[in-house]
């Protein structure tokens, strides 16, 4: 791709692939002109997303979803993904109706969601989430876990996310929060600028976050933000695609961010092993797979049993 695509390009686009996707499989090449476009630029991820939830019967929940209809298919590849915006948030009743939503995954599950403004949620490995949407604002509570929101723009009506006493605020934007045990919240900016505060914290000023930077958001202290590569965002949201990429993090970092995916736990004993450093990309579900890869790397034996593997000296 020679020029980036215009916005509205970008969801007419989104919308042939999600009507094309919705007749049929793709053939081999098709399959791999949609890959190529998906590469070519981060929105089109999103796009397409979106624009396969407006299959959905417009006043209908995901999690009750059922095939689009001929009709509709022949309406998206005829008029482009604008009319299809305006059935999903036409009527006040549709708000309404997901004004008290719940969302949830299990450990190694990811879902895409769709949400009546357009907007879409991507939610990680055991993680769980309220919608409260209303004509003032978007409301969502990060209870636990991690998301990418993709956020629609509406200057008119601010999508905030609250996980705990911190608050990300965005009009349109995407950007991604991490709520873990233990740990602080940490906001990872893809596109745009997002608001973080921590309300009920004195000395946490409010901090603007921009694209390809991070914030962290200690209970007890201000707010950190630091950009961040261009490349270790990519790393950081390969679990949308079921992958868990490191770069230099130590076994020991590792096995913990297995343990996210999988009930099956991998077990270091040995300090020094713990402390090698890993790199390269692997299957986030698959930690048994990830452990034999790393005890041939590292001249290791790794032993499977019951719900856990062992990574020891040979």
């Amino acid at each position: 791709m020679t020029e980036r695509m215009s916005s509205a390009e970008v969801y007419d686009t989104a919308a042939y692939w999600a009507a094309r996707i919705d007749a049929g499989p793709l053939l081999p090449e098709e399959q791999s002109a949609l890959e190529t476009w998906m590469a070519a630029d981060t929105r089109h991820y999103g796009a397409l997303a979106q624009a396969t939830a407006l299959l959905l019967p417009a006043a209908r929940p995901m999690r009750e979803a059922r095939p689009a209809e001929p009709a509709r298919r022949r309406f998206l590849l005829g008029t482009g993904i604008a009319a299809g915006v305006a059935i999903a948030a036409s009527t006040t009743a549709y708000l309404s109706r997901l004004a008290n939503e719940h969302y949830r995954t299990q450990i190694g599950e990811m879902r895409v969601i769709p949400l009546s403004d357009g907007s879409v949620v991507f939610l990680n490995t055991n993680s769980e989430i309220d919608v409260r949407y209303s004509q003032a604002q978007r409301y969502i509570e990060l209870v636990r876990g991690e998301a990418l929101f993709d956020v629609a723009k509406n200057k008119k009506r601010p999508f905030i996310v609250q996980s705990g006493g911190t608050q990300v605020r965005a009009v349109g934007t995407s950007f991604n929060v991490k709520a873990l045990p233990n740990q602080p919240v940490q906001v990872l900016v893809r596109e745009g600028i997002v608001e973080v505060k921590r309300p009920g914290v004195p000395v946490a000023p409010t901090v603007m976050v921009a694209m390809n930077s991070r914030a962290i958001a200690p209970q007890d202290a201000p707010i950190v933000a630091r950009p961040v590569e261009t490349a270790e965002v990519g790393r950081e949201l390969a679990w949308r695609v079921g992958r868990i990429a490191f770069h230099g993090e130590t076994l020991g970092e590792a096995a913990a961010e297995f343990a996210r995916y999988s009930d099956v736990r991998i077990q270091i004993d040995d300090p020094v092993i713990a402390g090698q450093r890993v790199t390269g990309l692997f299957v986030s579900t698959d930690p048994i797979g990830f452990a034999n890869a790393v005890a041939v790397s590292f001249d290791l034996r790794s032993e499977i049993s019951g719900g856990q593997v062992r990574l020891v000296r040979e």
